[in-house]
């Protein structure tokens, strides 16, 4: 009939639209399956062996390789041999390749650590006070741990620390020893911190040494404040 005409063409307009939709759906579905199954993880990866050109580059190659990413990173010369440490992004799939990898790496003592996601939660409490400090002088036997010792007295952290060795110096071959770090504490501060009395008590510690020690309040981007900045 004329009215079955009308209605069947509508019913087959109606399962076409029907079929999209769930069509639609199981796109999503899919694309929802596949974001999952390639989660990110945090990695990271610790570094050490002889000193030699592209280290930096072959390690960064393996991670980009493996669809990787390189966040924080940090690499310094000591002695003959080269340190490197790095926070890679990997996609879950690919973690145990890049951690394959890295430690299979000839001449290159490597160890990898999963970590959270730092953009996830504030793992770092806020900073009550920043110092850096620095150390001038004639080589001492401990004098890295008497500089750390005071610190510590006063609930510092260290964040950042250097130090090499002088031989060339002059004056009858003495040999002068040079470091400088960032030391700091969270806040809220202790009761009676004073940054004062801790650079009265590391100069007085390079008077005995043969050193001039100190330590300065510093502000900026990275420290969310200094003793003065609050």
């Amino acid at each position: 009939s004329t009215q079955q005409q009308h209605i069947i063409p509508h019913y087959t307009s109606m399962l076409s639209i029907a079929r999209r939709t769930l069509s639609s759906h199981q796109v999503q579905r899919n694309v929802f399956r596949a974001f999952s199954t390639n989660e990110n993880e945090f990695l990271v990866l610790n570094a050490v062996g002889p000193d030699r050109p592209g280290i930096v580059s072959d390690f960064t190659k393996i991670v980009v390789d493996e669809g990787g990413n390189v966040g924080e990173s940090q690499a310094s010369r000591l002695g003959s041999h080269f340190g490197l440490m790095m926070l890679v992004k990997i996609p879950k799939s690919h973690s145990g390749a890049l951690q394959t990898a890295v430690e299979s790496m000839a001449g290159m003592s490597t160890t990898c650590y999963t970590t959270g996601d730092p953009d996830a939660v504030e793992i770092t409490p806020k900073v009550g006070y920043s110092g850096h400090f620095t150390l001038h002088g004639a080589d001492n036997p401990g004098i890295v741990h008497k500089v750390t010792k005071i610190l510590a007295k006063h609930r510092l952290n260290i964040d950042e620390l250097k130090s090499f060795e002088d031989k060339s110096a002059p004056n009858g071959g003495l040999s002068l020893f040079h470091m400088s770090g960032i030391a700091t504490s969270p806040a809220p501060l202790a009761k009676g911190f004073d940054s004062k009395v801790i650079r009265e008590e590391l100069e007085e510690l390079g008077d005995d040494m043969n050193c001039d020690i100190t330590i300065e309040d510093m502000l900026d981007e990275k420290y969310s404040s200094s003793f003065y900045g609050g």
